[in-house]
Order: structure tokens, then sequence, then C-alpha cells
């Protein structure tokens, strides 16, 4: 029997950026931030799911936020906004990359709940860019985001597990641009999806 236990292990590094089973980018991993544990069931037997649902990207209530070196006016949340494109983009490319990662070890992702079903819910609580859209500076990576990550069996839609925490969007040094920064998110969307991957992994060798 796997227990939830191995969603923290596999959760605690969750958001940033990784290729293959667990082999992170090292400069990655080391400025990861671990997911706070806030509820976890006992007794849970991961090996009984056998296909993940992702629900879409929440983001209905994220709130955009100035960082703190943007002062009076500079920092109105009227300058800190998505568009409704962003939100497209975002929920899109979580989708297709978050996918995409699980699918490569073999686990199908489905639309529908039912049983052998892990069901993954992630919302993004705020997102904090370094620099406004357009900006003419440097930054270390994208941002940072606070997110909360939820698990629910497929079948009884039974609350598993869940965790938050803050999360660096990118950690290397680039021009903010839209290019870099939508790389920047990619990136970590797929060690989203491969920190799925490794709990499943885990859960049909143990």
């Amino acid at each position: 029997m796997i227990s939830t236990r191995l969603l923290v292990v596999a959760l605690a590094g969750m958001l940033g950026m990784a290729g293959g089973v667990f082999a992170a980018d090292d400069a990655v991993d080391a400025n990861v931030r671990d997911l706070t544990r806030y509820y976890e069931k006992d007794g849970i037997d991961l090996s009984r799911y056998k296909a993940i649902m992702l629900d879409s990207l929440g983001l209905d209530d994220a709130r955009v936020m100035a960082p703190p070196w943007y002062e009076g006016e500079d920092g109105s949340p009227k300058k800190w906004q998505l568009t409704d494109s962003d939100i497209k983009w975002l929920r899109k490319s979580y989708r297709e990359t978050v996918k995409a990662e699980i699918e490569k070890g073999g686990y199908p992702v489905v639309d529908a709940p039912g049983e052998g079903v892990l069901i993954l819910d992630i919302e993004i609580i705020y997102l904090m860019p370094y620099a406004r859209r357009g900006e003419d500076v440097t930054t270390r990576g994208f941002g940072e985001m606070l997110v909360q990550a939820q698990f629910r069996d497929g079948m009884t839609q039974e609350l598993l597990a869940v965790y938050e925490g803050k999360q660096n969007v990118g950690s290397e040094y680039q021009q903010n641009s839209r290019l870099n920064n939508e790389s920047s998110l990619r990136e970590l969307f797929q060690y989203w999806g491969s920190r799925v991957r490794g709990i499943m992994d885990s859960a049909r060798l143990d």
C-alpha cells in the first residue's frame, strides 16, 4: 500500500522545471520551495489509481500583485492584471504541458472522473511578476506565485490531500519579454507533470 506520504515527497518540490522521471535540473531544484501540507487522508492506496484527470487551472480568483519595489501608482492593481488572453494561454499551456509529461509514463489523462482516476486540481492564489508587461528590464525568472494543489478520488470525489505554497517561476536571469516569461511558465508546468508522474511511478513499482 502506498500512503499519501508519497504525495508529500513528490509535491515538496513541485513547481519548477524537470526532464525525465525526477531528472530535475539541479539549478531549478535549488530554487524550488516546499509546499505545506494542510490535509492528508490516512491509509490511501495510490496503486489503485491508473489515470489522472486534470481540472482546469484555477484562475478565477487569482490576484496579480506588484512586487514590493513598485510603489505608488506603479503598484496600482489596475496596472497588474491578467487579460482574457493571458488566462486562456495559461490554461491551455498548463493542460498541454502537464498532460504530455504524465503520459510519458503511460498514464492516460482522462476528461471524466471514474474508478481508478486521481483528480488533480491546481489553483493559483496569486501571481507576482517581477516586471510589468513590456518593461525593458532584466529579472531573475518571471516571478513567483502562491499555489494550492488538491487531490481527489475520481469515483467518490473524496478529498485526499491539500498542499499550498509559494513557488518561483524560473530561476535564471532573463530579459523581460513575453517569449521568456512564457518559457519560464511552461518549464514550471513541465515540472508539475513530472512530479505527478513520479507519484504514479512510485505507486506502481512498490
